[in-house]
């Protein structure tokens, strides 16, 4: 028998293989859950030198801390789950990330090809609960391994289009007899990973959107999540195009903070939750509208506010085409990827000629209005925000949960490169944060990593906790503790007219104390309850999590009645009832 860890005499195995090809993309972690079915994977990686298998509370958690990886580092996020339950448990993460655009690959362990048939347990294949069909639905591929020769084939092509023009989720499921079994020669005739594309935008078409922009008289870019890679690598130059023109940029909520949101031609996020200053130019017209890396769904059109509609020229810029027509009709779609869009628009702007325009005075209005007080114990989510505004040193990842955090984040954040914030929004799921930030810090260990959620979403996936204090993490979770599940509790509220009153218990979450259970999990926890005490806590985690590398918890103790500015999504839900 050989040595845990050691390399087969036969030949590389399929579980060997698999791991040879993430180290030679720089993949350093693997998150998931062990079990029988992917044993040969899990003793791979015992002994691997540079890849860590991180094992996680719950297979849901493994999947969002792979999307946290993912965001954080670039490179493609990995998720390593057993047969049936475990492939289950995290079919919502994965479903999370695809939506939202992030490389994930899931390899899911599958019961040994000659017990396919005979009930045995956690059988997925298609005689079982057939997990394969199952992800099909939420991936851009998913197949399972029926031979070890042609695994290399199957990993290449998963790979090539989890981490495509368009980044999605792709799903393996692997027998786990074929895992310890050698791929054979097969490795010899897979293909590189395809290059990104690079067809350069017709210098004409380039000068057009400068000339339009030029022209028009209430002009506005907006960037979504697509423009992230773009912006990156070039922000001054997109800085010094847009100051040229004068032209004001808006973001949606994915794509906030990609343009400083501290600049003067700045609008912030035009979307639900977003900025007053952006609602209101959006409202007094828009006349040439230039789309760069943004679907345009139901986060980023506040509910698909029809303001976006009324530009007489319109510019969409993807390297998805099903994006185009799908919201605005019309306009002129270019199939580009943004970073060759932009470098062709920077190449023309010195022809273009003119002198820079006054900033718009609607991006001289504050980005947001007066900010809501507490009217009872606890302090103003607003306020909490506020202060966080402060403490942001630009060396910061903040992974933003699904609630009433959110709109408090997008609303009231004001977000400039290096810092970063990232959103689950693509399928709005609840406790991604507690897994998200995990996996991020583990990728990029040099950045600060802090979740930003509510107590609701703290109680379903808070025990990732217990794997950043066994892991050594020294993530920081924020959690605005006011015993409701808020978002759906002002909803309700908002759409009966005050009928369903905010005291409700209804939508109450009992008596919970969370600093016990963060300590009891491992981490240091800070109890909060006022705005001097959350800037002391926040100094005092953030030096503990980076000198520590342990896991902080600040609970702050907030005012449930505070509504949050999200008065459009709660309408356009009591239209739809």
């Amino acid at each position: 028998m050989r040595s845990i860890g050691a390399r087969s005499q036969d030949g590389t195995t399929v579980a060997e293989f698999l791991l040879d090809r993430l180290d030679a993309m720089g993949v350093d972690a693997v998150f998931g859950i062990p079990g029988g079915n992917i044993s040969a994977f899990i003793q791979a990686l015992r002994g691997h030198p540079r890849i860590r298998f991180v094992i996680a509370s719950h297979e849901g958690g493994a999947a969002f801390m792979a999307d946290g990886y993912a965001r954080s580092t670039g490179k493609l996020g990995v998720c390593l789950v057993t047969a049936g339950p475990g492939a289950l448990n995290a079919l919502t993460g994965v479903a999370s990330a695809h939506r939202d655009q992030v490389p994930l690959l899931v390899v899911g362990g599958q019961v040994p090809t000659d017990r396919f048939g005979l009930g045995a347990i956690q059988d997925s294949s298609d005689l079982g609960v057939n997990t394969a069909a199952m992800y099909s639905h939420v991936t851009g591929y998913s197949t399972g391994v029926s031979d070890p020769g042609s695994f290399p084939r199957v990993l290449t092509q998963a790979i090539n289009v989890a981490t495509g023009p368009r980044p999605c989720a792709a799903y393996l499921a692997v027998p786990a007899d074929l895992a310890r079994r050698p791929v054979g020669n097969e490795t010899e005739k897979v293909s590189a990973a395809p290059r990104r594309p690079t067809v350069e935008l017709d210098p004409r078409e380039a000068r057009r959107v400068i000339r339009t922009l030029s022209q028009a008289r209430r002009p506005l870019i907006f960037l979504g999540g697509g423009a992230r890679e773009a912006l990156r690598s070039g922000h001054s130059s997109f800085r010094r195009l847009v100051h040229t023109l004068g032209v004001p940029v808006a973001t949606s909520l994915r794509g906030k903070g990609v343009f400083p949101e501290s600049d003067d031609l700045s609008l912030g996020v035009l979307g639900m939750a977003g900025a007053e200053r952006a609602a209101s130019y959006a409202a007094a017209g828009i006349d040439a509208l230039v789309v760069i890396g943004s679907g345009l769904g139901e986060w980023a059109t506040r509910g698909y506010d029809r303001a976006f509609t009324g530009a007489s020229t319109y510019f969409h810029v993807d390297l998805d085409p099903s994006v185009f027509g799908r919201f605005l009709e019309g306009g002129d779609h270019l199939h580009v990827d943004a970073e060759v869009f932009l470098r062709a628009l920077y190449r023309e702007l010195p022809r273009s000629g003119g002198a820079a325009r006054a900033v718009p005075a609607a991006a001289r209005r504050p980005p947001y209005g007066p900010v809501p007080a507490a009217g009872g114990p606890g302090v103003s989510p607003a306020a909490v925000m506020l202060a966080l505004n402060d403490l942001l040193t630009g060396e910061e990842d903040l992974y933003v949960d699904m609630g009433n955090c959110t709109a408090w984040a997008t609303h009231y954040l004001i977000v400039d490169p290096p810092t970063r914030i990232f959103y689950p929004c693509g399928l709005s799921s609840m406790g991604w944060s507690c897994g998200a930030v995990v996996g991020g810090r583990i990728g990029t260990a040099e950045r600060a990593a802090i979740a930003l959620l509510g107590d609701g979403s703290f109680l379903m996936n808070g025990n990732e906790v217990r794997t950043a204090a066994k892991n050594r993490v020294g993530a920081v979770f924020v959690v605005l503790d006011d015993g409701y599940l808020g978002m759906v509790n002002h909803g309700e509220h908002e759409q009966s007219g005050g009928a369903f009153p905010l005291d409700d218990d209804h939508y109450g979450l009992g008596p919970v104390d969370l600093v016990q259970f963060s300590r009891a999990l491992g981490a240091d926890a800070h109890p909060v309850g006022d705005i001097a005490a959350f800037r002391e806590a926040m100094r005092a985690a953030r030096a503990a999590a980076a000198g520590r590398s342990r896991p902080q918890v600040v609970v702050v103790k907030t005012d449930h009645r505070v509504s949050p500015p999200y008065g459009e999504r709660f309408t356009a839900v009591a239209g739809d009832a």
